[in-house]
Protein backbone atom coordinates (compact mmCIF):
# COMPACT_ATOMS: atom_id res chain seq x y z
CA UNK A 1 0.00 0.00 0.00
CA UNK A 2 1.19 3.14 -0.99
CA UNK A 3 0.69 6.27 1.47
CA UNK A 4 -1.17 9.07 0.22
CA UNK A 5 0.35 12.67 -0.61
CA UNK A 6 -0.19 14.99 -3.30
CA UNK A 7 -0.77 18.78 -3.29
CA UNK A 8 -3.95 18.24 -1.48
CA UNK A 9 -2.37 17.83 1.57
CA UNK A 10 0.71 19.65 1.08
CA UNK A 11 -2.25 22.63 1.60
CA UNK A 12 -3.75 21.95 4.58
CA UNK A 13 -0.93 23.02 6.21
CA UNK A 14 -0.58 26.27 7.54
CA UNK A 15 2.50 28.51 8.38
CA UNK A 16 2.51 32.18 9.44
CA UNK A 17 5.97 33.73 10.24
CA UNK A 18 5.78 34.94 13.62
CA UNK A 19 8.05 38.42 14.77
CA UNK A 20 10.70 36.50 16.40
CA UNK A 21 12.89 35.37 14.47
CA UNK A 22 12.76 31.90 13.22
CA UNK A 23 9.62 30.97 14.90
CA UNK A 24 6.47 30.08 12.80
CA UNK A 25 2.99 29.31 13.98
CA UNK A 26 1.70 26.43 12.59
CA UNK A 27 -2.01 24.98 12.10
CA UNK A 28 -2.98 21.77 10.69
CA UNK A 29 -6.30 19.66 10.67
CA UNK A 30 -6.55 16.99 13.35
CA UNK A 31 -8.52 14.67 11.46
CA UNK A 32 -8.50 13.78 7.80
CA UNK A 33 -10.74 11.30 6.16
CA UNK A 34 -10.73 8.50 9.03
CA UNK A 35 -7.51 9.78 10.92
CA UNK A 36 -6.55 9.38 14.81
CA UNK A 37 -6.88 12.91 15.44
CA UNK A 38 -3.21 12.69 16.68
CA UNK A 39 -0.93 14.04 13.28
CA UNK A 40 2.73 13.71 13.47
CA UNK A 41 4.66 16.78 12.75
CA UNK A 42 8.31 16.32 11.99
CA UNK A 43 10.72 19.59 11.20
CA UNK A 44 13.29 18.50 8.40
CA UNK A 45 16.58 19.61 7.68
CA UNK A 46 17.95 18.72 4.63
CA UNK A 47 21.51 19.59 3.29
CA UNK A 48 22.31 21.07 -0.10
CA UNK A 49 24.97 18.83 -0.71
CA UNK A 50 23.92 15.20 -2.63
CA UNK A 51 25.59 12.37 -2.47
CA UNK A 52 28.85 11.81 -3.94
CA UNK A 53 28.92 10.15 -7.38
CA UNK A 54 24.86 10.31 -7.58
CA UNK A 55 23.67 11.71 -10.77
CA UNK A 56 20.22 11.76 -11.35
CA UNK A 57 18.65 9.81 -14.52
CA UNK A 58 15.89 7.92 -15.70
CA UNK A 59 16.42 4.70 -17.00
CA UNK A 60 15.05 2.88 -19.92
CA UNK A 61 12.15 0.98 -17.80
CA UNK A 62 10.98 4.61 -17.00
CA UNK A 63 12.72 4.49 -13.57
CA UNK A 64 13.94 7.89 -11.76
CA UNK A 65 16.74 7.84 -9.88
CA UNK A 66 17.29 10.57 -7.64
CA UNK A 67 19.96 11.73 -5.48
CA UNK A 68 19.37 12.65 -2.27
CA UNK A 69 20.74 15.04 0.26
CA UNK A 70 24.09 13.92 2.42
CA UNK A 71 22.88 14.63 5.66
CA UNK A 72 19.15 14.66 7.02
CA UNK A 73 18.64 15.78 10.72
CA UNK A 74 14.63 14.99 11.37
CA UNK A 75 13.02 16.42 14.51
CA UNK A 76 9.53 15.50 15.90
CA UNK A 77 7.66 18.38 17.27
CA UNK A 78 5.34 18.47 19.91
CA UNK A 79 2.53 21.27 19.38
CA UNK A 80 1.15 20.86 22.58
CA UNK A 81 1.13 19.56 25.80
CA UNK A 82 -0.80 16.15 26.90
CA UNK A 83 -2.80 18.45 28.75
CA UNK A 84 -3.44 21.01 26.05
CA UNK A 85 -4.18 17.90 23.78
CA UNK A 86 -7.09 16.72 26.42
CA UNK A 87 -8.69 19.77 26.05
CA UNK A 88 -8.45 19.91 22.42
CA UNK A 89 -9.81 16.12 22.51
CA UNK A 90 -12.61 17.12 24.83
CA UNK A 91 -13.37 20.57 23.19
CA UNK A 92 -13.80 18.79 19.33
CA UNK A 93 -10.93 21.33 18.10
CA UNK A 94 -10.56 20.87 14.49
CA UNK A 95 -6.80 22.11 14.12
CA UNK A 96 -3.71 21.09 15.77
CA UNK A 97 -2.14 24.41 16.55
CA UNK A 98 1.13 25.44 18.11
CA UNK A 99 3.84 27.58 17.76
CA UNK A 100 7.65 25.95 16.11
CA UNK A 101 11.23 27.43 15.89
CA UNK A 102 13.85 26.68 13.36
CA UNK A 103 17.46 26.09 13.86
CA UNK A 104 19.61 28.08 11.28
CA UNK A 105 21.78 25.99 9.48
CA UNK A 106 23.49 27.24 7.21
CA UNK A 107 23.40 24.96 3.18
CA UNK A 108 20.48 23.25 4.77
CA UNK A 109 16.78 23.62 3.31
CA UNK A 110 13.84 23.49 6.14
CA UNK A 111 10.42 21.83 5.76
CA UNK A 112 7.88 20.69 8.21
CA UNK A 113 6.39 16.91 7.67
CA UNK A 114 2.96 16.28 8.68
CA UNK A 115 1.43 12.62 8.86
CA UNK A 116 -1.70 11.70 9.45
CA UNK A 117 -2.67 7.83 10.62
CA UNK A 118 -5.58 6.65 8.28
CA UNK A 119 -7.58 3.26 8.48
CA UNK A 120 -6.55 2.45 5.14
CA UNK A 121 -2.92 4.24 4.93
CA UNK A 122 -0.93 6.43 5.94
CA UNK A 123 -1.31 10.14 4.41
CA UNK A 124 1.39 12.69 4.19
CA UNK A 125 1.73 17.10 3.81
CA UNK A 126 4.49 19.02 3.34
CA UNK A 127 5.43 22.44 3.37
CA UNK A 128 8.86 24.36 2.33
CA UNK A 129 10.09 26.74 5.19
CA UNK A 130 13.65 27.69 4.08
CA UNK A 131 14.94 26.96 0.12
Amino acid sequence: MFPNKDNEYDALIKLEKLESKNRYRLSVPRIIESSSGWPTVTLIYSSHELDKDCKEETLSDGTHLLCIPQKEIREEINLNNAWEKAIDWVSNKNSYVGEIQIMERENFSVEVSVMWETEVCLTFGRKVIIK
